[in-house]
C-alpha cells in the first residue's frame, strides 16, 4: 500500500483515530512541537517507542504498510521509510535532544 493509503487509516473522522496525521518531512517540527517530544525525557520515550515498536510513555509506534507511525499525545506522525526514520531520530538526539550537530 502508499503512504496515502497508511495516512487515510489515521485521518480523523470514523475510519481513522482522530488524531491529526503529520507527514515526515513537512510536518515534523510541528509534530515534535506540539506533543512536546522536545524535551529530553519525552525524546527518550519517543526513541523508545520507535526502537521497540511499542509504547513508551505518553507515545507509541507500530509499522503500518512499510511506513512506521508515531502516535502522540496529540497527532501522528508517519515517517515512510528507513531513511525518514534515521533523520528523524538525528533531528531530535544528536548533542542533547532537539539539537543538530550540523
Amino acid at each position: 500500500m502508499t503512504l496515502r493509503a497508511v495516512l487515510d487509516a489515521f485521518a480523523p473522522g470514523p475510519r481513522g483515530t482522530g488524531r491529526p496525521v503529520r507527514v515526515w518531512p513537512a510536518d515534523e517540527s510541528v509534530w515534535l512541537r506540539e506533543n512536546g517530544a522536545r524535551r529530553p525525557r519525552a525524546a527518550r520515550h519517543v526513541l523508545r517507542a520507535l526502537a521497540s515498536l511499542g509504547p513508551r510513555g505518553r507515545y507509541e509506534a507500530h509499522t503500518e504498510h512499510g511506513a512506521k507511525i508515531l502516535t502522540g499525545p496529540v497527532s501522528t506522525l508517519a515517517l515512510p521509510d528507513a531513511e525518514a526514520e534515521i533523520r528523524f531520530v538525528f533531528r531530535i538526539t544528536p548533542l542533547g535532544y532537539g539539537e543538530t550537530a550540523f
